[in-house]
């Protein structure tokens, strides 16, 4: 068995303090245990919405919601991006396609060349 991430830990810790299994949250969420395990090993990024479902679930408090929401976050490896037209989409693609590329001083210098975030 793969261990699990903080957030997946957080996540088992609360259902059995709830009493609640996998399965039930399998059931409740209409998918099946594999997933639920897959997200809390984080061999699958956490999808978009599943703390508030498990909020919902359990009905849990506004810090451990607030809580279970950071860890997901620090999983994430996704980023959201819209761009405002096609010619900036496919320059994002480009880019996000050669930073995967990227040595760690090309990484470096690139981040020292950008202005800081407004």
């Amino acid at each position: 068995m793969a261990n699990l991430t903080v957030f997946g830990s957080t996540c088992r810790d609360i259902r059995m303090k709830t009493k609640k299994r996998m399965i039930d949250q399998a059931q409740e969420f209409g998918c099946s245990p594999s997933f639920i395990s897959a997200v809390e090993t984080g061999e699958k990024q956490v999808p978009e919405g599943y703390v508030k479902k498990f909020g919902d679930w359990l009905k849990l408090d506004l810090v451990t919601r607030k809580h279970l929401q950071l860890l997901a976050d620090a999983r994430t490896n996704v980023i959201r991006f819209v761009p405002v037209d096609k010619e900036r989409a496919a320059l994002a693609r480009r880019l996000f396609r050669k930073i995967n590329k990227m040595s760690p001083s090309e990484i470096r210098n690139l981040n020292a060349s950008l202005p800081g975030d407004d």
